[in-house]
Formats: structure tokens, sequence, C-alpha cells
């Protein structure tokens, strides 16, 4: 039995006796809902069903379906946000971390992308060779929308949205993610000081952090939450590579969680938020994958009088939507969402993205371009049994009139 079996195998194990000892908590970890992983309201509605007694399967038929599955990095996943199983860097919660300067481990390293400094930084400078010339090869991109799965789904797409960014212009990267581990009606910030990636650590800007707390609408994530959560995690690693040139001093990271907001809300954050993508100095980079369709996801959409495959009518609402984004107007891509339904995880981070463009051109005498740039997915769907995730990569482009 090789290393990776014999690893899933002992996670089996784990889990099995997870499932015996955990009661309706364990139930939901591993039911369909608990996947479907497009909203925190999602997570909350799987924990309430997780009581009901047709939720309780044969514990050992839903670990092996889920494993079939999901597969070894999501099970990891879920033991360590249970707190069952821990990673090895994974750093314990401390009240004096806060006061020390505490640091948020690269936990998803070795399991949704590679923990070897060589080998990720070759995979890295790869997929962005192969994303060619940037579309605007003289201005950087002020805000980028890219994917968050594993990289060896998304890796090669997400290169399409960093070859944008020209790193001498930048000094500020705000990370926007969606919650996936915890329910949250508002914006999260870091209590960290860094984060790790396998590429070099990257320094939070405290300062920023705390005109935003200044504002009254911003809380923070809890830690365990935080190293759970990969939405901003995947993000990092592209991040320390497209600045690997610039000292570590001469810029900065604000990672910030966004909750499931109401239209009010991303309004709200949009207009805090206009003033930071007003400086070309700053970034915004957007996690976001797009459709997840099958049954695992309880989404399924699908014409049967239309003679297109599965995977291409997929496309065709995907590519609706980033048709939406690419108007740059907030009220557009609400509509779309409302037709839809489209389980893209990241609207929220999109919508604030879209509301901020939209309060800075109410402001000053400019206009916005969003151009996507690349499309994937993680399977080409062709019956109901399949199951796919979209991923796109996309830039947004301040110009003056």
């Amino acid at each position: 039995m090789g290393d990776g079996r014999k690893k899933e195998g002992e996670l089996c194990l784990i889990a099995a006796l997870f499932l015996r000892t955990r009661g309706p908590l364990a139930q939901f970890l591993f039911t369909d809902l608990s996947v479907r992983r497009t909203t925190p309201s999602d997570c909350c509605l799987g924990l309430a069903v997780g009581t009901h007694e047709h939720h309780r399967t044969n514990f050992f038929a839903r670990l092996l379906v889920f494993i079939l599955q999901y597969g070894y990095c999501l099970l990891v996943d879920l033991l360590h946000f249970s707190k069952l199983f821990t990673r090895p860097d994974a750093t314990a919660e401390d009240p004096e971390a806060m006061n020390s300067g505490r640091v948020r481990s690269a936990s998803h390293a070795g399991l949704w992308y590679s923990d070897n400094p060589k080998t990720l930084d070759a995979e890295l400078s790869e997929w962005l060779n192969k994303a060619g010339t940037p579309y605007q090869p003289t201005k950087s991109a002020r805000a980028i929308i890219t994917p968050h799965a594993g990289y060896s789904y998304c890796g090669d797409t997400a290169a399409f949205a960093f070859k944008q960014v020209i790193p001498e212009v930048v000094n500020r990267i705000f990370v926007m993610g969606p919650s996936h581990v915890v329910c949250l009606n508002n914006c999260a910030l870091t209590t960290c000081s860094r984060y790790k990636t396998p590429l070099g650590n990257l320094h939070v800007d405290q300062k920023t952090n705390e005109d935003l707390m200044a504002t009254n609408a911003f809380s923070t994530m809890n830690f365990h939450d935080e190293e759970s959560e990969h939405s901003i995690e995947m993000q990092m690693p592209y991040i320390a590579k497209i600045m690997e040139n610039r000292s570590p001093d001469s810029f900065s990271i604000i990672p910030i969680l966004i909750g499931s907001l109401t239209q009010s809300s991303q309004a709200m954050y949009g207009k805090i938020f206009a003033k930071y993508i007003a400086d070309p100095r700053n970034l915004f980079v957007i996690s976001s994958d797009f459709c997840h369709w099958g049954h695992r996801f309880h989404f399924t959409p699908y014409d049967n009088s239309d003679s297109r495959a599965v995977h291409e009518q997929i496309a065709a609402m995907d590519k609706e939507g980033m048709d939406a984004i690419s108007t740059v107007d907030p009220h557009a891509f609400t509509t779309y969402l409302k037709k839809t339904q489209n389980t893209i995880c990241g609207r929220n981070p999109i919508s604030v993205m879209l509301q901020a463009a939209e309060h800075f051109r109410q402001m000053n005498n400019h206009t916005a371009e969003f151009r996507f740039l690349k499309y994937s997915q993680s399977n080409k769907c062709r019956n109901m049994k399949d199951s796919s995730v979209s991923y796109a990569a996309g830039a947004l482009y301040i110009n003056p009139k």
C-alpha cells in the first residue's frame, strides 16, 4: 500500500470513529449539504437538517461515498475543521498569540497545493508563463477574480488573473473570500500579523485593519475558523509568487472574510472600499469559483429540449453571469443571480467589488472595464450523474475618461 493510500486508510478509521461518537454534527459533516459550499446559510441549514433522523444514514456507506466523490483533501479539511484531526503546522488557540503577533499557517499546503517550495514555484511559474501576454501590458489590474479550488483543478486558470498584475505598482493587496466554514452576516478581518506560504510570509497591513475596524462595520475572524477556511489561503501562494521580487516589507495584505450580505450591506461595504479601489497602488483579489453543478451540490438545472451537452449548458449559464459582471453594474449581477440561482460561492465578494467600483465611478471621472480571460470546468458533465465546478479568471481596469 502506497503512502497516500495508507494515509487515506488511517483517516477513514479516524472518520469512522468520529461518526460513531460525534452524533448529529458528525452526520452533517458527511452529508451532501455540508459540501455544497455555496453560502454560510447553507452551512447553518446543514447543521439543522443534520439532526433529523432521515439524514442519519449508515455511516460506513456515507463515508465510502464521501471519499469516492470528494477525495482525501476535503476529508482532511473537514476533520481539521471539526478539531478531531489537526494538521502538523496548525497553530493552537492561544490568548497570548494575539499580543505576540499571531501567524496564520499554510494549513492547506500539502493537500490543496504543494508544500514543497521548489515544486510549487515551478508549477506557478509554468502556469503564469502559459497565461501569455497580459490583456493591458502597461496597466495593472485594480481587481481580479480568481478561483480557490485545489491547484490541480484550477491553478492554470488562476494564473490568467494574476498575470494581469504589475507587481511594481502594487503596495496593498485586499483579499476577499467567501466563508465556507462559519455563518457570517458581515465582513470579518484577520487577527494575524502574517500569513505563511511555502514561498515566504506575507505581512498583514495592521494600519488598514485598524482603519476598517474603526468604521464599526467589521468583526474579526475566529482563529481556528480562519485556518480552516480555504478561500483566502488559496490566493496567498500566487500573491507570494508574483511579488517575489519585492521586499516583504514593501507591500502588505488585508485578508477579509465576506459573509452572506444583503444588497444594502453590499452597497455599504462597497462605499467603504471605494476609496481603496480608487488608489492604483491597491489590488483587490476576489476569490470565487463559479457554478457548482450536480446532485451533490443540490443544483442540476438542465433543459432536455436543448441539444447542447450538460457541460455546454453550464458554460452558457456561467457566461451569462460573466457578462453581467463585465458590465461592472452590481444590479445586473444581482438580477442574474435571482434569475439563475447559480451557485457562485463568491457572489458576495464579487458584489462588494462591483459596488466599490460603482461608488468610485459616481465620485470620479473614470470608467471601469472588466474582462474575463479564462474559463474552465473540473469535469465535462454529460449526464445527470456527473458533477463539476466551474472556474473563471478576470480583471478589472480603471480608465480615465
